[in-house]
């Protein structure tokens, strides 16, 4: 992600901006469904969203996850009334990566809503060590992030 296009910040948002702990979605109004995420995985999710042409799913990149941004997100999560279902994505498998911290946090901020997750099943390995597992991996994790969600 270091040169893709999609990674880039205006030369305004270095001078005049500030950090953003979170990066709410600004292309879609009325949202049924909010993915949350972190890392390169946003930008996969973005492309997946608009190579399906989803205009009922937000995405909603988490830049910092500690001191987890609370404020933020809660208020972030109030901009969307109509999105009935929260869930955390990440690429990483189930016993690593962020899930256990964000699972309870999202759950305490989502109120009533549902809060679900998409992720690899637990492993003892980050990667399969195989370029066409983790291609298909990827292409079925992506997939499952805007057709169902498994709860944790």
């Amino acid at each position: 992600m270091l040169r893709h296009p999609a990674a880039l910040s205006p030369l305004e948002e270095f001078t005049a901006g500030r950090f953003q702990p979170l990066i709410p979605d600004r292309g879609i109004e009325n949202p049924t469904r909010l993915l949350i995420a972190s890392g390169k995985i946003v930008h996969e999710l973005r492309t997946e969203r608009k190579r399906l042409g989803d205009a009922g799913t937000a995405i909603l990149a988490l830049e910092q996850l500690y001191p987890f941004p609370e404020s933020e997100l809660a208020a972030t999560l109030e901009q969307y009334p109509g999105a009935r279902e929260v869930v955390w994505v990440q690429e990483e498998p189930a016993n690593m990566g962020a899930l256990f911290f964000m699972m309870p946090r999202l759950r305490r901020l989502a109120q009533s809503r549902s809060v679900l997750s998409i992720k690899l099943s637990a492993s003892p390995s980050p990667a399969t060590g195989s370029g066409k597992a983790q291609e298909v991996q990827q292409k079925t994790l992506l997939s499952l992030a805007f057709t169902a969600a498994k709860a944790v």
